[in-house]
C-alpha cells in the first residue's frame, strides 16, 4: 500500500487540525507539511521537492491565494496534483481553480469518507468533484447559450456535464438514478446532436464552450 503524502494549505489552524484528525487513523495518508498561504506552500515545495503527492488547497488565503498558488505550482512544479478544499461552491471559484490546474474540487463540509476518496482519486491522476460542485457546473451548462447546446434535453445536458468533468458511467448512474444502458443512450444522442465522433471530441467541445475548464 503506497502512502499518499499531503501538504495542507489553509490559513485557519482549526481547519488544518480538523483535517489531520480526520486522516490520522488511516495509514494511507501522511501529512508532511502545512502552510498558512500559497507562498508558504510554494516555499516548502521548492525547498523539499518530491516529498508531496497531493496538495489540499484552500482558496481564500493571505499573501497568495489558492488560485494563484495553484497556477504557479501547475506551471513550475511537476509531479504534484492539487485538490481544492474550500467553502466556496460558486461557479466563479470552481472554474478559476480548474483553469489554474486543480484536478479536484470538494467542499469543507465533506465527510471523512468523501475526503479520502477525493484524495485517492486526485493522487492517481483522476478528477474528483463533489456532488455540489457537479450540480453547480451542470447548472452553468444549462444556462449556456451555445446554439448547439440548446438542442440537448435537460437530461442530456446533465449527462454531458458529468461526462465532460470525468465522472464515470457508474457514478453518473448513481447520481442521476438511471441505468448504465440509459447513460450510454444519452451519450450517443449527445454525440449525434452535437455532431461529434467520440468522447474526446465531446470533452473538447465542453471545454471550448465553457461547460468545464481544462
Amino acid at each position: 500500500m503506497k502512502t499518499i503524502n499531503l501538504l495542507l494549505a489553509d490559513d485557519h489552524t482549526i481547519i488544518r487540525d480538523g483535517i489531520k484528525l480526520m486522516l490520522k487513523k488511516n495509514p494511507e495518508f501522511n501529512i508532511v507539511a502545512e502552510a498558512n498561504n500559497g507562498e508558504e506552500a510554494i516555499s516548502y515545495l521548492l525547498a523539499k521537492p518530491n516529498t508531496v503527492d497531493v496538495i489540499l488547497m484552500d482558496i481564500n488565503m493571505p499573501e497568495m491565494n489558492g488560485i494563484e498558488a495553484t497556477q504557479y505550482i501547475t506551471n513550475n512544479i511537476k509531479g504534484l496534483n492539487i485538490l481544492a478544499l474550500t467553502m466556496h461552491a460558486e461557479e466563479t471559484y470552481i472554474t478559476s481553480m480548474l483553469r489554474a490546474g486543480a484536478l479536484g474540487y470538494i467542499l469543507k463540509e465533506a465527510g471523512t469518507s468523501e475526503l479520502m476518496s477525493a484524495i485517492k482519486s486526485v493522487a492517481s491522476g483522476q478528477k474528483y468533484y463533489s456532488n455540489e460542485v457537479s450540480v453547480t457546473m451542470i447548472n452553468a451548462l444549462m444556462n449556456n447559450d451555445s446554439p448547439k447546446s440548446s438542442v440537448l434535453s435537460k437530461r442530456e445536458s446533465e449527462v454531458l456535464g458529468h461526462i465532460a468533468m470525468g465522472t464515470t458511467n457508474k457514478k453518473v448512474r448513481e447520481i442521476l438514478f438511471i441505468s448504465g444502458r440509459t447513460v450510454e443512450t444519452h451519450r450517443r444522442n449527445i454525440l449525434d446532436k452535437l455532431d461529434l465522433k467520440n468522447t474526446a471530441e465531446l470533452i473538447r467541445y465542453a471545454i471550448e464552450n465553457k461547460v468545464v475548464s481544462c
